[in-house]
């Protein structure tokens, strides 16, 4: 009969202190690296991978005394086999073997310190990053050891000890992340900083939300799996209760990929329990009760998730942008440059730049793919080898998937897992692979179980399997230093240091560019493709005017194809140089490639010339130069130069109808020169002033503007009570509701009576004052209009609201201005006393402490 889904019994009796340290080891291991933000850093992969290695070691000494010998399971082979190619491939080789192996990476080594006017090094590695190549090992080599650790746990406990450390784990991942939801935290535990803003609900261990719904989604599965055992580890009650709660931070985590990776993980585990059920004659002996359990859990989880949700997350779960599965045919030009043995693993962030083709300044770590991954970094050869062999060592009959209900669901989380990473890459996170390796492992243990014991210590141990465990741990050691010595800082912490470097040195202090030269001279040696290193080299070059910056940008501009940054500085350069032409047209090549540039170059632009022709060089051909013919306009207004602002305004309409900026600018001037009567054709100008809007209702429907426009006319025709009706009734329809309402105001000023404002000035306040620092600024632009009406008593009473909401020493001064302006010298003194408060007493303060105090008593 197959076995059932209760555990065998038999197991070593004598073995309950020996299993205790092993648990503990890999519990700890696993949970400590989800919660360290996901084991990210360098330092703490270092810090961590002992432990995983102690456990390993403990695994074997153990394994040594029942048997009298050591063995790794296949897996584990596998991972040890890769780690020491991983290894390998961080070897400094001489350079004219490196030419011959892979004349790729030779040539970016043999280039790396060409801005320095230095040949490449001697002696070079297949990696071009190898002290990330180095911490990959570590990370491969530990997942070996944590597999086998876990593999021995299990081979004498069973499966659940492993699975349960997993469930538990994910559960505290979610739970941290919903209290640093409910705290409103914008830092990981208070104190962490993420690289990018994250939005509210997204703060956690694990920063990245594809990161987080793979991790929720194993442990939701073997959750499951604990749920569904014929012996459950805990009630099953409180086991569904945990399912349903990862399900609902999993949904709420907002990651396309995840969540339909766990509702085709749920499938599946029907779909293997039926299977599993038809093998043993038609049931698996589960209680139909447990079923409607966990399909309860399941539903609870949902409905908390849509009782959580936010609009963004909903948003972000329905957004149909897929522009990251282009990364995986990005990649292949890497591929075809780096045939055989890759750039070397964990080198990809810094290779990527100069294949990259999509237009922006961002930054892609890893491929959203793990073949393609494991492609481009280890070679083609290892890599295939790699696929095939772990397909064939974690096949289901190899794990024995349909052993048990445990098994089945635990052998769904991995595949659910493996499936979202061939669109959401989180493998090369070091806790979601600890996991993984933890499930793999009880689940090759487990198995284990099954198979009839041949004896134990049939032999006494020889003297090399004597030593393996310690071996196991001193290498194990031994590469965690290397790792903290020579894999820290990697690519991002580097840059991280680089700009802190560039900020703080003074470039006219030769001695202070000299130490950011030889910072940049290591950094070029252990990253030599980065682009961002010579990026900054031309940067320091160019303000410093000690050298020259293009050798600096030749290189950056090799190792980064598109680079904005780089062309904007390029400008620049030539610029000084008086080639006027050619730096606009690196202008125009830095806003193609950086659409987030289009502020600087435009500013740049207008201050090398005014004359129309030249600056359209400057611009991006056909629709796609509407955001730089906007900002030109911009600054020539800026400039004084209004009729160069009108005709950039206007070519900006004709390649763009629905442009924004130009159409409100060309409306607004439209109406200015109705007002001041400088208009020679009304009705022209009215037809003119509707097309706008029109334009502008057709492109932005949700937008406020084109009844913004409708109403200054009305306003121009005499009807502001009609205006300020039409606002009141579109502001709360519109997404910028805040920015409406502030029109509504200076409408409703205009209108006689204070019926109309003061019903406008109550919906701008209830709209913004949902933080201390909006509705100080309203109140305070609520006050320069009632000020502005001559309401002195009304703007004082809004001033002293704002500065009640944002007691800064900038709002007590305004307040004692208008307050002293009023004749309110009371209200003046007291607010000046505040003042002093926010920064001391000074002299300047005192005397007109004085003064005001003086006209309060009616001394002047």
């Amino acid at each position: 009969m197959p076995p059932t889904s209760r555990s065998s019994p038999r197991r070593d009796r004598g073995s309950s202190g020996s299993v205790r340290p092993l648990v503990v080891l890999v519990a700890f291991t696993v949970a400590s690296s989800a919660l360290a933000l996901g084991g990210v850093h360098v330092r703490v992969v270092a810090l961590l991978a002992p432990f995983a290695f102690a456990a390993a070691a403990l695994a074997l000494r153990r394994e040594q005394e029942r048997k009298g010998s050591v063995s790794l399971a296949l897996p584990a082979l596998l991972a040890t086999a890769l780690a020491a190619y991983t290894l390998l491939q961080a070897v400094p080789l001489p350079m004219a073997l490196l030419e011959r192996l892979a004349p790729g990476n030779a040539d970016v080594w043999s280039r790396a310190l060409l801005p320095f006017g230095e040949a490449g090094p001697r002696f070079a590695s297949l990696s071009l990053d190898p002290g990330g190549s180095i911490v990959e090992a570590l990370k491969w080599s530990s997942y070996a050891a944590i597999f086998t650790a876990s593999a021995a746990v299990s081979a004498r406990r069973g499966a659940a000890a492993g699975i349960t450390i997993v469930f538990l784990s994910a559960l505290a991942v979610a739970l941290v992340t919903v209290v640093h939801g409910l705290a409103g935290l914008t830092k990981v535990y208070g104190f962490y900083t993420p690289s990018v803003a994250l939005p509210p609900w997204h703060v956690g261990p694990l920063i990245n939300a594809n990161t987080l719904a793979g991790y929720l989604n194993l442990g939701a599965l073997a959750g499951m799996g604990l749920a569904l055992m014929h012996d459950p580890v805990a009630p099953r009650w409180l086991v569904a209760a945990g399912v349903a709660f990862l399900v609902a931070v999993d949904v709420t985590s907002a990651s396309r990929g995840g969540v339909m990776a766990l509702i085709f993980g749920v499938l599946l585990l029907a779909l293997l329990l039926r299977i599993r059920a038809a093998r043993r004659g038609g049931s698996d002996g589960a209680d139909p009760s447990l079923r409607w359990l966990l399909g309860a859990a399941l539903l609870g989880g949902a409905s908390l998730a849509l009782l959580g949700g936010t609009r963004d997350t909903w948003f972000e779960l329905y957004d149909k942008n897929l522009d990251k599965l282009q990364m995986v045919r990005w990649a292949l030009p890497v591929l075809r440059e780096h045939p055989i043995f890759g750039i070397g693993r964990g080198a990809f962030e810094s290779v990527f730049p100069a294949y990259r083709a999509s237009a922006g300044h961002v930054v892609f770590a890893y491929i959203e793919n793990f073949p393609a991954q494991w492609l481009v970094e280890w070679g083609a050869p290892v890599a295939l080898a790699a696929l095939v062999l772990f397909a064939r060592a974690l096949a289901p009959s190899r794990l024995g998937a349909l052993r048990s209900r445990l098994a089945a669901a635990a052998f769904t989380g991995v595949v659910v897992v493996l499936l979202q990473n061939l669109a959401d890459l989180s493998l090369e996170i070091p806790a979601v692979c600890f996991a993984l390796a933890t499930v793999l492992g009880s689940l090759w243990g487990d198995r284990a179980r099954s198979r009839p014991s041949r004896g134990l210590a049939a032999k006494a141990p020889g003297k090399l399997t004597r030593l393996a465990p310690a071996l196991a741990l001193f290498v194990g050691l031994a590469l965690a230093a290397a790792s903290f010595r020579l894999g820290h800082p990697d690519v991002d912490a580097e840059r991280d240091v680089i700009r802190r470097m560039y900020e703080a040195t003074n470039l006219a202090d030769p001695a202070a560019h000299d130490a950011l030269e030889a910072a940049l001279r290591a950094a070029m040696r252990r990253h030599p493709a980065e682009p961002y290193f010579p990026l900054i080299g031309a940067l320091a070059a160019y303000q410093g005017k000690h050298e020259r910056a293009l050798p600096w940008l030749q290189r950056t501009l090799e190792r980064g194809h598109v680079n904005g940054r780089a062309h904007l500085l390029l400008a620049q350069v030539l610029a000084s140089r008086g080639a006027r032409r050619q730096a606009l047209l690196e202008l125009r090549i830095a806003v193609t490639q950086d659409s987030s540039l289009v502020g600087p170059a435009g500013v740049f632009a207008v201050r090398l010339s005014k004359d129309e022709g030249e600056l359209l060089g400057a611009v991006p051909e056909g629709k796609a130069g509407t955001p730089m013919l906007d900002e030109l306009a911009v600054q020539a207004r800026n400039a004084g130069n209004a009729a160069l602002s009108a005709r950039l305004d206007a070519e900006a309409i004709t390649r763009n109808p629905g442009a924004h900026g130009p159409r409100v600018r060309a409306a607004d001037a439209l109406l200015d020169a109705l007002t001041k009567g400088t208009c020679d054709d009304r009705a022209r100008c009215m037809r003119e002033i509707e097309a706008h809007a029109a334009a502008l209702e057709t492109a932005f429907p949700g937008d406020f503007m084109a009844d913004r426009i409708r109403a200054r006319a009305l306003v121009v025709e005499g009807k502001s009570e009609d205006a300020e009706a039409r606002l009141a009734a579109r502001c709360p329809l519109v997404k910028e509701r805040a920015a409406c309402l502030r029109a509504r105001v200076e409408i409703a000023s205009q209108v006689p009576g204070v019926a109309r404002i003061d019903a406008a000035s109550k919906d701008l306040l209830a709209a913004t004052c949902l933080s201390a620092s909006a509705c100080a600024e309203a109140a305070a632009f609520l006050a320069r209009i009632r000020e502005t009406r001559g309401d002195a008593g009304a703007a004082l009473t809004l001033y002293d609201r704002a500065a009640r909401e944002e007691p800064t020493e900038a709002r007590w001064l305004t307040l004692a201005d208008a307050a002293s302006r009023g004749g309110a010298h009371a209200q003046a003194v007291m607010a000046l006393e505040r003042a002093a408060q926010k920064r001391g007493m000074t002299e300047a303060l005192r005397k007109r402490i004085a003064e005001e105090r003086a006209r309060a008593m009616g001394e002047k």
